[in-house]
């Protein structure tokens, strides 16, 4: 564990392998946590790989502003795995073939898509007549012939995800990660900080050495001075007398 008031609690560095691994086989196998609303319990510059999912309230992306500035995109949710594409194109009297992009096709289910159109001039409307895995085509309705362009959004289910359940139920507490034991960890650090801050354990033993050497000599004098008489008190004794 590393602790620290104002500067690197962990450093790991590492010239061609990982500076920071972390392997939990049922719990979490790196955890990071931050006290300050704006602060960040993660922060990564450069690029971030996952091969699992990720689970997140929210979804933002960071885009540079022409002011110099950085802004945030929110994402779009759905409670399915869709990929989309789009284009545009333009009839030929009336009809239009359009044909998926190869590497999009290779990446959705090519059997069920869906494909979204707007014209983009004054047309008597268009409509899917068909749709096949390489693309689809395009009609004008009522047996139009014009040559009015058009825009189009494609959206295909995920092909490498076979498994999904609609709005699918989640914890989202992290596993073996419950309050009571965040807690006891967040004791584990403070103790660990505050010792950090304590003089060493060395110096303390010696103080601890010598103080019985001391303490012998110290009574010693006191016992002295508690039988010794002042010499005024002994001379008024004697007047008494």
């Amino acid at each position: 564990m590393g602790t620290s008031s104002d500067h690197l609690g962990v450093l790991g560095t590492s010239t061609n392998e990982a500076g920071v691994a972390g392997y939990s086989k049922n719990a979490v196998g790196v955890y990071g946590e931050t006290g300050a609303a704006g602060a960040y319990a993660g922060f990564f510059r450069g690029n971030l790989y996952v091969t699992g999912q990720i689970f997140a309230v929210i979804k933002d992306a960071i885009v540079p502003f022409s002011d110099g500035s950085h802004r945030l995109m929110h994402c779009m949710e759905s409670p399915e795995h869709w990929f989309e594409d789009f284009g545009a194109a333009r009839l030929k009297r009336g009809r239009a073939v359009v044909k998926l992009d190869a590497d999009f096709a290779k990446t959705i289910r090519t059997g069920d898509y869906r494909v979204f159109i707007t014209p983009e001039g004054d047309c008597g409307g268009l409509y899917i007549k068909s749709k096949r895995g390489e693309g689809f085509e395009v009609r004008e309705l009522q047996g139009g012939t014009s040559n009015v362009a058009f825009s189009y959004r494609i959206v295909g289910r995920r092909k490498d995800i076979t498994a999904h359940r609609r709005f699918a139920r989640i914890d989202i507490k992290p596993p073996m990660l419950s309050a009571p034991r965040t807690a006891r960890r967040r004791r584990s650090a403070a103790k660990v900080h505050k010792q950090a801050g304590a003089r060493p354990a060395r110096a303390r033993r010696r103080k601890v050495a010598r103080s019985p050497q001391r303490l012998p000599t110290l009574l010693a004098k006191l016992r002295k001075q508690a039988r010794a008489r002042p010499a005024r008190w002994r001379k008024g004794a004697k007047k008494r007398v």
